[in-house]
């Protein structure tokens, strides 16, 4: 049996995400998050009493970066948790598609499909940012613009490479689904928790732990990068630099990977 090309494979997993209907959903669900985050950002760059045009970057940026990283962690949950859910991985492996390039094929066709997403969200972004501006008129300040963008971009990533991660780890929609909804809002929660914990016990170790957390770590990253407190809804409670918030990210990145393609690579599939 002719081995299948890669661009074949990537389009197969494309179109399982396109027609299923249970996908269509998940866009506007995104949305709802997004919408959420950033009506709470706005409430919090108020607080900060923001220049007009800090004020629309942050609060875009928080809404953009929520939804789309809704969307793929949604998405690459649901793209990899489904094969063993329907059984159907090893049909797969039996035609002679090596496990680990099944998962690079997931992952690209996610990146498919997170391309014309940031495309969408730029050019609202852009809307959103010039009404603001002609409402309360401020000189545009381009380098928080690319950092925002960057922010985003970067949070997308880490949010596909945690749904994957969940769904070859777990095997299971229904772990991969409670991954992928739970991860960063019980990961703010602790952000919260952490330090009263150590107020309480007089322990400084619990608010170091905020350092380390991901969500946190994405949350500061704009704050860090732009030298100011950038709308983020829960921050580190000791203060940490550029350097630091971006190696907290990379050991997650990095553990997401190996654990993903290791496990996907070495277990056996039993479904």
């Amino acid at each position: 049996m002719p081995q299948r090309s890669f661009s074949c494979l990537v389009g197969g997993e494309l179109r399982k995400v396109v027609r299923q209907r249970s996908n269509w959903v998940v866009p506007l669900a995104a949305v709802g998050v997004g919408v959420a985050a950033g009506t709470a950002a706005a409430d919090q760059a108020d607080l900060l009493h923001e220049g007009s045009f800090s004020l629309a970057i942050d609060i875009y940026r928080v809404f953009a970066a929520a939804s789309i990283g809704a969307l793929m962690l949604a998405l690459s949950a649901r793209l990899v948790a489904m094969e063993y859910r329907l059984g159907t991985i090893r049909v797969i492996l039996a035609q002679g598609v090596g496990r680990l390039r099944l998962l690079l094929a997931k992952l690209a066709a996610l990146g498919l499909v997170a391309l014309p997403s940031l495309a969408a969200l730029t050019v609202a972004g852009i809307v959103f940012v010039a009404i603001h501006l002609h409402q309360r008129p401020a000189a545009v300040v381009w380098r928080e613009a690319w950092i925002g963008a960057l922010t985003v971009v970067l949070s997308t990533m880490v949010c596909g490479l945690l749904g994957a991660a969940a769904g070859a780890v777990g095997r299971s929609m229904t772990f991969a689904a409670a991954v992928a909804a739970g991860f960063f809002p019980v990961d703010n929660m602790l952000g919260y928790l952490l330090p009263i914990l150590g107020n309480a016990t007089g322990e400084r170790v619990w608010s170091d732990l905020t350092t380390y957390q991901l969500g946190l770590a994405l949350n500061h990253l704009p704050s860090v990068l732009m030298g100011r407190r950038a709308g983020e809804l829960v921050a580190p409670a000791r203060p940490v630099d550029a350097t630091h918030t971006l190696l907290v990210i990379a050991v997650y990145v990095a553990a997401f990977v190996a654990g993903g393609a290791l496990l996907t690579w070495r277990r056996d599939t039993l479904e």
